[in-house]
C-alpha cells in the first residue's frame, strides 16, 4: 500500500503517543490536515498558532504526554516560536509540524 508523506508522519505520530494536535490549517499544510481528517486524530483548531504552541505546551505539562503542534509555513511557523522555546527552556515533549511550498512555486 502507498502512503503520502502525510499519512507516513501520523502512523508514527500515532505510533509514537501523541494522542492530540492543536492548530490552525494553512495553504502549505492543508495535505497534512487532509490526513489528519481521515486518521481521526483529535485536534484542537485554535485561532493563532502562537496559541497552539503554548496550548500543546500546557497539555504535555498537565498530561505528560507528547503533543503535538501543527502550523503552515512561513508567518504560521514563525508564530510557534516563543511556545517552542517556551517548550524546550523546561524539557516539555512538544513536536511541530509545519507545511513547505513546494520547490516549483
Amino acid at each position: 500500500m502507498e502512503m503520502t508523506g502525510a499519512q507516513i508522519a501520523i502512523e508514527e505520530l500515532k505510533a509514537g503517543g501523541v494522542e492530540i494536535a492543536f492548530g490552525i490549517p494553512g495553504g502549505a499544510i492543508m495535505p497534512f490536515y487532509d490526513d489528519l481528517l481521515k486518521a481521526n486524530f483529535k485536534h484542537i483548531l485554535t485561532r493563532h498558532e502562537q496559541g497552539a504552541a503554548h496550548m500543546a505546551d500546557g497539555y504535555a505539562r498537565v498530561s505528560g504526554k507528547v503533543a503535538l503542534v501543527v502550523a503552515t509555513s512561513g508567518p504560521g511557523a514563525t508564530n510557534l516560536i516563543t511556545g517552542l522555546l517556551t517548550a524546550q527552556m523546561d524539557s516539555v515533549p512538544l513536536i511541530a509540524v509545519t507545511g513547505q511550498v513546494s520547490t516549483p512555486m
